[in-house]
């Protein structure tokens, strides 16, 4: 029995080492305070990495209603209000991350040479 329990012990002393080592090599994460920030106390790539990985998402949301508007052209007619409404979605998504990108760009610029290069409107894609 003392085999047995030494054994369970070991198993629970390996995996605390690997926790308390996995918790020493996790880096630190910032929270990002303000998105829209420009000032070059903020993280400026941790930003524009966050713009840019919400237009990937929103980039596939619209190539998935893109070939959504094929299947319901095939479906209900090219005319159909479905196929509009898909097709008016898709291109939103289109253009809400392009803005997004020009956005990650400013950021991007900031972060590089401490100044933003560009005058960005308030948010004029999501406004609609």
């Amino acid at each position: 029995m003392n085999n047995l329990h030494s054994h369970h012990v070991g198993k629970g002393l390996l995996f605390a080492l690997c926790v308390f080592a996995a918790a020493g090599c996790a880096e630190s994460v910032t929270p990002i305070e303000d998105m829209a920030s420009f000032d070059p106390s903020q993280d400026q790539m941790a930003i524009a990495g966050s713009y840019r990985a919400e237009a990937v998402a929103l980039k596939e949301k619209a190539a998935a209603l893109a070939e959504t508007v094929v299947r319901y052209e095939h479906l209900f007619g090219p005319q159909s209000d479905l196929v509009s409404g898909a097709k008016q979605l898709s291109q939103y998504y289109a253009e809400a991350a392009q803005e997004l990108e020009r956005r990650a760009e400013a950021h991007a610029e900031v972060a590089r040479t401490g100044r933003q290069k560009l005058q960005l409107p308030p948010k004029a894609c999501c406004n609609k």
